[in-house]
C-alpha cells in the first residue's frame, strides 16, 4: 500500500512539474515576442533612415541677383538624406524685398530648394504686398534667382475694389510686370 501511495504522489508531482515548466516556457516566449515587436518601431529600423533632420520653425535667408534680401520660413521643415538641399515645409511663408516694397507669400505646405533658390507652395496660397494687392490660388512657384512668381492654377487677384480671375499667371519682379494666362476676367471698380 505504501508503494502505491508513493507512485500516486510521484505521478502528481511529475504532472505538476511539467505544467510549471510549460507555464514558464509560455511566459518566456511571450516576453521574447513582445521584445521583437518593439524593435519593429525603433528608429534603428531602415524605414526611418531617410529622414535626416526635422527642423522646428526654420528660417532661410538669402540675397537675390539684385542683392535684395529674401526669407523663407515654416512651421516645420524636413530634410531627407537623398535630397540634402531640398526641404519639405509645413505652413511655409516667403518674403522678398524689392526696391519699393515687400511681398509675402504663404500656404499650407511646400518645398524649398535651397541650392536652386526655388520655393513651391501649395494649398490656399496667398501672395500679397503691404498695401492692397492680394492674390489667392491653390499653388505657386517662386524662383528667387530669376525673380519670377508663377502658377498654372486658377488665381483670383484683388486691389482697391478691382478683381481679376484667371487660369494662370506670371509675375516678373525685374520688369514690374504681371501676365495673366488662359481665360481671364477683369472687373475694374472706381474709388
Amino acid at each position: 500500500m505504501k508503494y502505491s501511495y508513493f507512485i500516486k504522489t510521484l505521478k502528481y508531482f511529475l504532472i505538476f512539474s511539467s505544467l510549471t515548466i510549460l507555464v514558464v516556457l509560455f511566459f518566456k516566449s511571450f516576453s521574447i515576442n513582445k521584445k521583437k515587436n518593439t524593435n519593429l518601431v525603433s528608429f534603428e529600423n531602415k524605414e526611418f533612415s531617410p529622414a535626416k533632420q526635422i527642423l522646428s520653425k526654420p528660417l532661410f535667408i538669402g540675397i537675390d541677383k539684385k542683392k535684395q534680401p529674401f526669407k523663407v520660413s515654416a512651421k516645420t521643415a524636413t530634410r531627407f538624406n537623398h535630397k540634402m538641399e531640398i526641404f519639405d515645409l509645413e505652413k511655409p511663408k516667403g518674403e522678398i524685398q524689392t526696391n519699393s516694397e515687400k511681398f509675402y507669400m504663404q500656404g499650407n505646405y511646400g518645398v524649398f530648394n535651397n541650392k536652386d533658390q526655388i520655393l513651391e507652395i501649395q494649398g490656399d496660397v496667398e501672395f500679397r504686398n503691404n498695401s492692397s494687392l492680394k492674390f489667392n490660388t491653390s499653388e505657386a512657384k517662386f524662383d528667387f534667382r530669376s525673380e519670377i512668381l508663377s502658377g498654372n492654377k486658377k488665381i483670383i487677384g484683388m486691389q482697391d475694389n478691382s478683381k481679376i480671375v484667371s487660369e494662370g499667371f506670371k509675375i516678373f519682379n525685374k520688369e514690374n510686370k504681371i501676365i495673366f494666362t488662359g481665360k481671364s476676367k477683369l472687373t475694374l471698380s472706381g474709388k
